[in-house]
């Protein structure tokens, strides 16, 4: 049965992303809040075809940035799918298939990893236009994804520059995975088999999260970040905020 609901979803995304393909060759490029809300369409006829279901509690963000823990590829369809952001991420993802799509028609803050201070000001206009936008700006400080049981790395704190720099409000949020433990999924993890994060390759790691069953994400938005002295302290008060939400139960969840 595990094979056979893998095959089907796999069928019903190839037909996504051939439909995605017609989209991005037949409409014109999109900009600000028109790519985000593009992107936030798309995202959650994705999200539904993997099989995850989503809930959210907290208070969607309206503008500003927002940091979350990262534990996967999903995060970033998992995040647009609730509502438009403007995401962050690492230059690799352009190049991926069907995520790569989205987040370079979307508006998009590409990072390069280990870029070094040559690439500071590069990204420091690119997320300052991002801010312009009036949309959140949603990036992960770790800097790669974990499997959420290893805890939170430590937070990089090149981009809370941008946030300094542009007097913007900083809210934190955190995203969990579970498995319906009323489903039948095998000897099958959150950690290995819904959060990506080593050396797993992406093609297998895709194919098993599409046979699995009860697939549920969970997002808690936390409130602002007020103290605010320099990016030593933003970057830690808000590390720990993400901590105290991830760590936290999901009241009140709103199926999206």
């Amino acid at each position: 049965m595990k094979l056979l609901r893998s095959a089907l979803r796999s069928v019903r995304l190839v037909a996504l992303l051939l439909a995605l393909a017609m989209d991005c060759a037949i409409r014109r490029p999109r900009a600000g809040v028109e790519a985000a809300i593009w992107a936030h369409g798309w995202s959650r006829r994705i999200v539904k075809a993997l099989g995850v279901e989503c809930g959210v509690s907290g208070r969607l963000p309206e503008r500003g940035a927002v940091v979350s823990n990262h534990l996967s590829y999903l995060d970033i369809l998992v995040y647009l799918s609730v509502c438009p952001f403007v995401m962050v991420a690492k230059s690799e993802v352009k190049g991926w298939p069907l995520l790569g799509w989205i987040t370079a028609r979307s508006g998009t803050v590409y990072v390069q990893r280990g870029g070094g201070p040559s690439t500071y000001a590069g990204v420091n206009k690119a997320m300052a236009a991002a801010y312009r936008t009036g949309l959140p700006v949603l990036f992960f400080p770790e800097g790669t994804t974990t499997d959420g049981q290893s805890g939170l790395l430590p937070f990089r704190r090149g981009l809370f520059h941008s946030v300094l720099n542009e007097g913007v409000p900083l809210r934190t949020a955190a995203v969990r995975y579970m498995l319906d433990e009323n489903r039948e999924n095998g000897d099958a993890t959150v950690a290995r088999d819904v959060c990506w994060c080593g050396d797993a390759y992406l093609g297998p790691h895709v194919a098993r999260l599409l046979g699995l069953r009860g697939v549920r994400a969970e997002i808690r938005f936390g409130d602002e970040v007020l103290k605010r002295a320099d990016r030593f302290v933003l970057s830690e008060m808000a590390r720990e905020a993400v901590m105290d939400l991830y760590g936290s139960s999901f009241p009140a969840l709103r199926r999206q």
